[in-house]
């Protein structure tokens, strides 16, 4: 069981809610299983019920889990509800059950951007962007890479955090209050080139899904432009279409 560091600048129950979203983005406990209550927590973690409570509440405001009178709290989500994926949903063809999905930070740096995406996000080539790239795997076999692009000066503090844990999103969120408004998706088919085929660990040539998005805020600037590439055979597209 993991510990809470008493001694960080962090508070208490931020580090006690992203050891639970850790848990629910992972697998250790997956939609419909109770997750622990306050009093567990206070015991586990030597913390106050106000600690526990606090907690327990982030993780329902931000939609993973629903108090159910006669049961406890149930996790109903594993993506935050603030997460601009309303429409498209991705899920593997293929899950086992005992495969614990987990993050692999690949790279994390400070570049110039690009003439292309410069443009998508509406700013000079040149100017400074954040660039993660993460691997989303479980028992060392890859799913798909993701690579994320923001301003730096738009949100800087996220160059100190680790995300092969944390969630992004609900830090941003927390962090610098965004408010995600929609994100455009272009969806590609592509072959692997060298690099992509180590990563993924497939054949150079085999096939790719590339979805490029764009998320928007309130005040419609488009604050995040994402790379992800999934190996197609591992993944099936679901659009909800609202009539």
């Amino acid at each position: 069981m993991a510990e809470l560091d008493f001694n960080g600048r962090e508070q208490l129950y931020y580090q006690l809610y992203d050891l639970l979203f850790q848990g629910i983005s992972n697998g250790t406990y997956v939609i419909g299983d109770l997750i622990p209550s306050e009093s567990e927590l206070m015991k586990n973690y030597h913390v106050s019920r106000a600690t526990a409570r606090k907690a327990m509440e982030m993780l329902a405001n931000d939609g993973f889990v629903k108090k159910k009178r006669g049961l406890g709290t149930v996790v109903v989500s594993t993506r935050p509800k603030h997460s601009p994926h309303r429409v498209v949903n991705y899920t593997r063809k293929i899950q086992q059950a005992s495969v614990v999905s987990q993050k692999k930070l690949i790279s994390f740096e400070t570049i110039p951007a690009p003439a292309d995406i410069a443009d998508i996000l509406n700013l000079e080539a040149g100017t400074e962007l954040i660039c993660l790239q993460r691997l989303r795997y479980g028992d060392e076999e890859p799913f798909y890479l993701e690579i994320n692009y923001f301003e730096k000066s738009y949100v800087p503090a996220i160059l100190h955090r680790d995300f092969s844990k944390e969630s992004l999103r609900v830090f941003l969120k927390k962090t610098y209050n965004i408010q995600w408004a929609y994100a455009r998706q272009e969806i590609y088919s592509i072959i692997a080139d060298k690099k992509l085929s180590q990563l993924l660990k497939v054949e150079a040539g085999s096939p790719l899904l590339h979805i490029k998005r764009v998320s928007f805020d309130v005040e419609d600037h488009p604050r995040e432009y994402v790379d992800t590439y999934y190996i197609a055979e591992k993944y099936h597209l679901e659009i909800e279409l609202t009539i």
